[in-house]
């Protein structure tokens, strides 16, 4: 699922990963110093140096410099003159017609503030006048060094500070076109159809009474139960006429196992400890007992595999069944061959190029991977203490994957820029009308989105599948029929 359909619905069930569509990255665009003008009405001037700063860059690596910047008084002098001038020419004061202030008076009375404005501006003119002449952007926060007591500065003495921040992710692209790929593909066969029959059958089973039967695993127990703590019943500790599929591991194990085996009419008993990390903290830790009885088995029957079967699944017959099945498979095959071509063609992009990338941004992505994941653990009811188990190698595999993803969106990004990839309205309406497609949400609603919210997204996404056509067309693509159990182990 994109970005962009994930904000459109957030309940939609998640589809299969491609690095080509997971989170997308985010650029924090940032001032690199604020400062305030309160007195400007009119608009201001370009901004010029009397003597220009000086830069020693020191560059770290991984898209992170350190730059020491120096300015001359002369400067902050100058700017602070024109503050002053300009603060004369608006003020009053009592005893004074507008403008017509003594300047000494104006110094006493505002000469801190017009340094100080004038501190701010100069520096923010040298940070700027850096990153247009060193042709830089920041990516992160810039973070300052030096500049805690300004005000203590002497009047001639030049202001010196560090600057340190990221760069966006840098690209030399290697190989592009002509890769050469292999695309795999396989026939279904008779086995597969049979196995989506079996499944078609099930999904059309229903259940009925066994009165003879003992419970298995499958089987649909109508029970009623009751738990007690200490003797004492607890909120959502029963129920009557329950019905609970055995091997569904909704209850606990020692539930389960009580239950197999039983006949209608017997009751059984059974001890559940609840786990320390239970979503429920009043039960947390705590032993209760169940009381079970039996009141009707039901046991799962599927379908005849007939004509009559076949209509109620949407085809005329078996064998029409069976046509659909198998166009079914092929689809999904195709998918999955084009899948697979894509994640080959991009991991071969990756492997020839050269990436520079902020750690900043690796684990920003990170982050929100883990946390993503532990959202859907959570949801699932998993306890606290096995996500946390698990935590490590989350971190671990969600940092491999962020920085695969972000150097396939640098990659992709230099390769439009390189091809002159551009976008047009048509495109934002093809892939609302493919959103549509793949959700059932409105057609309106995703159009009103694009242009509101999400139009950057959706820029990114449009891009790379333009960067991934264009590969694509210009790859050489060499097909190779597999078995099926090759087929699986590549589509884990």
């Amino acid at each position: 699922m994109t970005e962009q359909e994930k904000n459109l619905n957030t309940s939609e069930p998640e589809q299969k990963e491609n690095i080509s569509e997971t989170p997308e990255q985010k650029t924090t665009i940032v001032e690199t110093h604020e400062h305030k003008h309160h007195h400007h009405t009119h608009e201001e001037e370009e901004f010029k140096f009397e003597k220009d700063p000086e830069y020693e860059m020191d560059y770290k690596g991984d898209c992170l410099y350190s730059v020491k910047i120096t300015i001359p008084a002369v400067n902050a002098k100058t700017q602070t003159s024109k503050n002053l001038e300009e603060l004369k020419e608006h003020a009053e004061l009592p005893g004074f017609r507008r403008g017509k202030a003594p300047m000494w008076l104006i110094e006493n009375k505002f000469g801190k503030i017009a340094r100080k404005e004038a501190f701010d501006k100069v520096i923010s003119e040298s940070v700027k006048k850096l990153m247009e002449e060193k042709q830089l952007r920041a990516f992160s926060t810039p973070q300052f060094e030096g500049l805690e007591e300004l005000d203590k500065l002497p009047e001639d003495t030049d202001i010196s500070f560090q600057i340190s921040f990221e760069v966006a992710p840098r690209c030399e692209l290697g190989k592009y076109r002509e890769l050469e790929l292999e695309r795999k593909v396989f026939e279904p066969d008779e086995n597969m159809i049979t196995e989506r029959l079996e499944l078609l059958r099930n999904r059309f089973a229903i259940y009925q009474s066994a009165p003879d039967a003992e419970i298995t695993n499958g089987d649909q127990a109508i029970i009623d139960f009751n738990g007690t703590i200490d003797g004492e019943s607890f909120p959502g500790g029963s129920a009557n006429n329950y019905p609970y599929i055995v091997g569904s591991k909704r209850f606990f194990g020692k539930f389960e196992e009580a239950l197999i085996g039983a006949k209608i009419g017997d009751t059984k008993t059974c001890e559940v400890e609840f786990p320390e990390d239970y979503t429920n903290k009043s039960l947390a830790g705590k032993k209760a007992i169940f009381e079970i009885k039996v009141k009707d088995i039901k046991r799962k029957e599927l379908p005849a595999l007939d004509d009559e079967f076949a209509k109620q699944a949407g085809a005329e017959n078996v064998e029409d069944l069976k046509q659909k099945i198998k166009k079914e498979l092929e689809a999904a095959i195709s998918e999955e061959t084009h899948y697979q071509l894509e994640t080959s063609a991009i991991e071969k992009i990756i492997a020839n190029s050269t990436f520079e990338i902020p750690k900043s941004l690796i684990e920003e992505v990170a982050r929100n991977q883990v946390e993503e994941q532990i959202q859907r653990m959570i949801q699932m009811r998993m306890p606290m203490s096995e996500i946390e188990k698990q935590r490590e190698e989350l971190e671990k595999d969600a940092r491999e994957k962020a920085e695969k993803t972000i150097k396939w969106y640098t990659a992709a990004n230099e390769i439009a820029s390189a091809e002159g990839i551009e976008i047009s309205e048509n495109d934002y309406e093809d892939e609302a009308q493919s959103i549509q497609g793949r959700t059932g949400i409105d057609i309106e609603t995703i159009r009103s989105y694009i242009q509101e919210q999400g139009k950057d997204d959706v820029t990114d996404t449009i891009i790379r599948r333009k960067v991934v056509k264009l590969i694509l067309d210009n790859a050489k693509i060499e097909t190779k029929t597999i078995s099926r159990e090759e087929w699986e182990k590549e589509s884990k």
